[in-house]
């Protein structure tokens, strides 16, 4: 029998928990002032991890974009982004006029700059 040879167990890293825990807190803050007007997801579209982040946000009914690098915004204040069921979406116009409060999250392996080069392009569409 394979239950007397092999024992199954549930793990997770603690890098992807600690983003998942984050996420759940976040998306748990809608209506009070620590809400966010809508979540960036930075990571690879292969990245089951990154993925749960997105699905999550989803299942809260936040705007959300996932995106894997910067070169999916553009040009303008349009861009090119997966959702939870691995499609790939177009925005035009994603993000709004005004002060915004965005969220920010990203997977467990994805690199700072890939986050740094994203940020830069939202800034520079909204003018900071």
């Amino acid at each position: 029998e394979l239950g007397n040879h092999f024992v199954l167990m549930d793990t997770i890293c603690d890098a992807t928990q600690t983003r998942q825990d984050a996420m759940y807190n976040l998306v748990g803050a809608q209506g009070t002032p620590e809400g966010v007007d809508l979540i960036l997801v930075v990571g690879g579209y292969n990245s089951s991890n990154t993925c749960h982040l997105q699905e999550i946000a989803e299942e809260y009914k936040i705007p959300s974009f996932w995106l894997d690098t910067a070169d999916r915004i553009g040009p303008g204040n349009q861009t090119e982004w997966m959702n939870a069921h691995l499609e790939m979406q177009k925005s035009v116009d994603w993000l709004p006029e005004g002060k915004l409060t965005i969220g920010v999250t990203s997977g467990a392996s994805t690199p700072d700059k890939v986050v740094e080069d994203i940020l830069s392009k939202v800034f520079a569409i909204k003018g900071c």
